[in-house]
């Protein structure tokens, strides 16, 4: 593909996007995506085969391993580090997700009902963030500060959850005195301290 090829292809992807951000994948066709881009719909059709595999490859573009993310494991963590490290990877994460919040719904709607592109470019956004968490969780465990009763890789894995779901649903939170998203960032950083074998006081 070249230069003139490529920044079409961009233009798609990009207009796929900004539709996405205002509405429902169900509602976006291609003539949308292609009057977006600035280009014909018999164009969109030689780079994708539909809307869906566009979205695809734009959701092939998030990685939720972010750098800032990953620098948080260059480091040890310790007693006295592991919260705030925590605190900070459950922001990160969630700031991610709220700047991507439309595709990475879509992007994981697809992925529960099966679609195995999405399932894998999933996996693929967020594999170098769990293979860290699991590796500190494994030390812990060695070291004998954690129970090991749950491999490392799962519990590693049941926090991601726990992320995916605080970054999904924290624009539609119904604020209560008693669970704040403020709350629920401390709860969820309180579980990765733990993990790791450093509960907070």
């Amino acid at each position: 593909m070249g230069a003139k090829g490529l920044k079409t292809r961009r233009r798609l992807i990009d207009a796929t996007v900004d539709l996405l951000n205002s509405n429902p994948i169900r509602d976006i066709k291609v003539v949308d995506i292609a009057a977006r881009a600035n280009t014909a719909s018999a164009t969109f059709y030689l780079y994708f085969d539909s809307v869906i595999e566009v979205v695809c490859a734009a959701s092939a573009e998030l990685v939720q391993s972010t750098p800032a993310v990953m620098a948080l494991f260059e480091s040890e963590w310790t007693k006295d580090n592991s919260l705030e490290k925590a605190i900070s990877l459950v922001k990160l994460y969630i700031h991610f997700w709220d700047g991507h919040r439309a595709l990475l719904r879509t992007r994981n709607l697809a992925a529960e009902e099966g679609d195995e592109r999405f399932v894998l470019v999933r996996e693929d956004s967020v594999r170098a963030l769990l293979m860290a968490l699991a590796d500190q969780i494994t030390i812990a465990q060695q070291a004998g500060r954690a129970p090991s009763f749950s491999p490392a890789a799962a519990t590693s894995g049941t926090i991601m959850m726990m992320l995916e779901r605080l970054g999904a649903l924290m624009h539609v939170h119904r604020v209560r005195s008693d669970i704040t998203i403020d709350g629920m960032i401390a709860a969820c950083a309180q579980q990765i301290a733990t993990s790791v074998g450093f509960p907070p006081p």
